[in-house]
């Protein structure tokens, strides 16, 4: 009997400080964070400027903003939840040059040169000062609000706060809890997660027009998340491109991808 108890009691231990590791790492596993030094110089081909938005805690929120001479509009773009501006830069100004849209893209706190305390609700509002920003240089009428992945939670937020000329959305996912459940079933999820970024209750509230890409080998975002989001999708004006093949990282090595661009961008 004794034996057993030992067992119930180091389980139950186990359980324990598998609850206490998850709430320590959280942000580790959610964000693939790296830093940049402030004098950090990027450079590009394209004329860009370089932005810094004060939050309502004090926190600066870095960007960049790609120029065109004659812009078609604005793409608002929000990125995955590894590396920085100095990787993201490279495909904002492919964006911008490739479909002649001026890009404002910003780094999230913790990333790149942009500071500030992490929370949940903080991170969605950062999102709307790179809208409001995009908004003193174009109408609502030119700007599409662009997410890939992890930047998906921050396109719907935006999309559901402000008005935009599209959505589109890239490899995103239903919600984090969904995510992490298949890893950490054996968890209540529901009440640890400190960062519950979610668009299956935001798609439902968007009627703007809105278009998903995703592919059909994603193992990180997988495939049936995207098919949810466009099922719930609350817009008459929606359609999903399908990428076969295509994994998480990989859509721009596959012709299919850049055709659903030309079609939604041009």
């Amino acid at each position: 009997m004794k034996f057993i108890k030992r067992i119930v009691i180091s389980l139950i231990a186990l359980y324990l400080l598998i609850i206490f590791m998850l709430l320590a790492f959280q942000e580790k596993i959610i964000f693939h964070s790296e830093t940049l030094p402030q004098d950090h110089v990027f450079t590009s081909s394209l004329a860009f400027e370089e932005i810094y938005l004060k939050a309502s805690d004090d926190a600066v929120l870095h960007g960049l903003h790609y120029k065109q001479e004659n812009p078609k509009g604005v793409l608002l773009y929000f990125h995955g939840n590894a590396r920085t501006l100095e990787y993201w830069g490279e495909w904002a100004e492919q964006l911008s040059s490739k479909y002649k849209y001026d890009v404002v893209i910003m780094d999230y706190r913790g990333y790149g040169k942009s500071m500030g305390k992490r929370s949940h609700q903080m991170m969605l509002e950062d999102a709307l000062l790179f809208y409001d920003y995009a908004k003193t240089k174009f109408s609502e009428e030119e700007i599409t609000i662009f997410g890939r992945s992890l930047g998906g939670a921050f396109a719907t937020h935006t999309a559901i706060k402000r008005n935009a000329k599209l959505l589109l959305l890239e490899s995103t996912f239903t919600s984090v809890y969904e995510i992490g459940k298949k890893r950490f079933w054996f968890l209540p999820l529901k009440w640890l997660l400190k960062y519950p970024f979610q668009n299956i209750q935001n798609i439902q509230k968007i009627s703007m027009p809105t278009y998903m890409i995703h592919g059909t080998s994603d193992v990180v975002v997988p495939y049936e998340h995207g098919q949810e989001l466009y099922k719930k999708s609350g817009s008459d004006t929606k359609k999903f491109y399908t990428i076969e093949n295509g994994e998480h990282n990989n859509l721009i090595s596959f012709p299919e991808y850049f055709k659903a661009l030309d079609e939604i961008l041009n």
